[in-house]
């Protein structure tokens, strides 16, 4: 895997998608990504959404020297 973007393609890939109660919207979340979390009125915005709060959720990460989590250890927790 080379890149950013690459990397954000391959974590979205494992994104949960739960539909809210009825008029509430979507919920989305990434196993293995602490506090990332999306809510909006369709699925495809949350998934824009969610695609967002994702590269917003890498940049501090790395600014934080945390690194990134594994997709296969993510992809392990998410299934």
């Amino acid at each position: 895997m080379n890149g950013f973007g690459e990397y954000c393609r391959e974590a979205i890939k494992l994104a949960e998608v739960k539909k809210l109660e009825p008029d509430e919207g979507y919920s989305a979340k990434i196993p293995g990504f602490p506090g990332l979390v999306a809510f909006a009125p369709t699925r495809a915005e949350v998934m824009r959404e969610l695609r967002s709060a994702l590269e917003g959720w890498i940049e501090l990460s790395l600014a934080r020297g945390d690194g990134l989590p594994s997709l296969h250890t993510a992809e392990a927790v998410a299934g």
